[in-house]
């Protein structure tokens, strides 16, 4: 997945010679997990899933992360703080009424910065609506 490689960079370790992305899974079959390591150390993990509609961004960075200092931005489709971020990609049309919520979460010795997540999310969101990732009612 395409993502503004500055604020990524941001994001981790100052120091640092290999990256290495290992995806799981795949949003066709419902979530997906990737872990960004670091020379051999998870310092990223970005998580997606298809939900119901109708939950929102702050909620879910709310109880899933516990982080109650939070800002949003797109129309609150994506709540960000310096060490999280969660964005949903609303899908609606026919008989299909579902989300695909996209966790990123920032783990040490990442760096946490609340504009290169917001950035980040920002980004990652457009590159994955370009995939078309809403599945089409039957």
């Amino acid at each position: 997945m395409a993502v503004p490689a500055d604020a990524l960079s941001r994001l981790l370790p100052a120091s640092g010679e290999r990256l290495t992305v290992e995806p799981k899974g795949s949003l066709d079959d419902g979530s997906a997990l990737c872990g960004v390591k670091v020379d051999k150390e998870t310092v990223l993990q970005v998580s997606g899933e298809r939900i119901d509609a109708g939950d929102s961004a702050r909620h879910i960075l709310r109880s899933r992360l516990s982080i109650q200092e939070q800002k949003s931005s797109e129309g609150n489709t994506i709540a960000y703080s310096g060490q999280a971020a969660v964005s949903l990609v609303k899908c609606r049309g026919g008989d299909v009424e579902e989300d695909i919520s996209t966790l990123v979460r920032v783990l040490k010795p990442g760096r946490p910065n609340e504009s290169a997540m917001k950035e980040l999310m920002r980004g990652y969101t457009a590159s994955l609506k370009k995939r078309q990732p809403c599945k089409r009612a039957s």
